[in-house]
């Protein structure tokens, strides 16, 4: 299923430093100092068996230090990673009680790039910067449904809001160009259209509860089409159509993601070079290819090259198995 990525929600941040350990950190690990929170530090038996306290800071191979606040044994306070090679702290979490509360990203200069805080168990903000340091946007959501924002120009101008979830939201990166524009409604995008760096259309898609849902069209940079696309839920579902130098070359029929029917090729957008049989995304059926004014026909049963003359036995076995009552297949086990 195809979501529809809004913005990243600091998941890199929380693999990373604030996630488990992997199987093989340790090996990766240079040193790990134990510090009680007065100061002195302590060996690592005496930091486990005392339950200690304060902070566990560990070098790594690659050159980032991790520094993890403790008391009673579980992360309370500042953690941080930083930069390889560098005391430029990458991200930095605040722990209550073993729970993330506060999560920010910089970038190599020390800028913040973003920060989410946790309001509550299912309410948090997201706060997001340009590269000069102002608010590029600051949102609100409960779960994945996004109840308030405001977003910005370089300038601190408010271009655009959502306010009880309905509202539009502007993208850009973070030297101000335009990425997208998102229509909302309830919580979620309805529309979202994004951009080139000329500020041409890129695409346009419509969607349901940030899943792709309904048309979907693509453009060169240059304005020609390159896509119409019909998902349902996140899958390709329906026809898709699909352009080169503004002409159609290929029609695809999709079924819940995957391919189901029939796939046409074309020759300057009107003429059809080769038709296509699908079914559950394998060829099932006659793949024809026309030349001068000819049909050449190759046959496929479930992905497999067959003779005519088998596909037909097959399918009719098919035919029969599927008008067969269960009833009779469990007395024929049975015997």
């Amino acid at each position: 299923m195809k979501k529809l990525q809004l913005l990243p929600l600091l998941a890199l941040m929380n693999l990373l430093l604030f996630g488990c350990k992997n199987e093989n950190q340790d090996d990766n690990v240079i040193s790990e100092r134990y510090v009680h929170k007065y100061g002195y530090a302590v060996s690592k038996q005496d930091w486990v068996e005392k339950n200690y306290p304060g902070q566990v800071i560990t070098s790594l191979t690659n050159g980032v230090t991790l520094t993890m606040t403790y008391e009673n044994g579980v992360k309370h306070g500042p953690s941080t990673q930083t930069f390889p090679h560098s005391q430029t702290i990458e991200f930095y979490c605040l722990y209550n009680q073993g729970n993330c509360v506060k999560e920010i990203a910089y970038d190599p200069t020390g800028s913040p790039l973003r920060e989410k805080v946790q309001l509550s168990p299912t309410r948090y903000s997201l706060t997001t910067w340009f590269a000069q340091g102002s608010p590029m946007a600051v949102e609100e959501f409960v779960g994945d449904e996004l109840l308030e924002g405001q977003y910005y120009t370089t300038n601190n101008d408010l271009e655009s809001r959502i306010e009880k979830g309905v509202g539009q939201a502007v993208r850009r990166d973070r030297n101000g160009l335009l990425l997208a524009r998102e229509l909302f409604e309830g919580g979620y995008a309805l529309k979202r259209e994004t951009f080139y760096s000329n500020g041409a259309p890129e695409s346009i898609a419509y969607c349901y509860r940030n899943s792709l849902h309904g048309e979907r069209r693509t453009f060169a940079q240059s304005g020609e089409p390159l896509a119409i696309e019909e998902w349902v839920n996140g899958e390709l579902h329906g026809k898709s159509t699909y352009f080169k130098n503004g002409n159609r070359y290929v029609e695809v029929a999709y079924r819940y993601g995957q391919k189901y029917g029939i796939e046409r090729h074309f020759i300057d957008s009107e003429i059809v070079s080769q038709e296509i049989m699908w079914e559950n995304d394998l060829k099932h059926g006659p793949t024809v290819y026309y030349v001068d004014g000819k049909a050449d026909y190759h046959w496929f049963y479930a992905g497999e090259a067959v003779s005519k003359r088998k596909f037909d036995e097959m399918t009719d076995t098919d035919m029969l198995i599927s008008h067969v009552p269960y009833s009779e297949f469990e007395t024929s086990s049975i015997r």
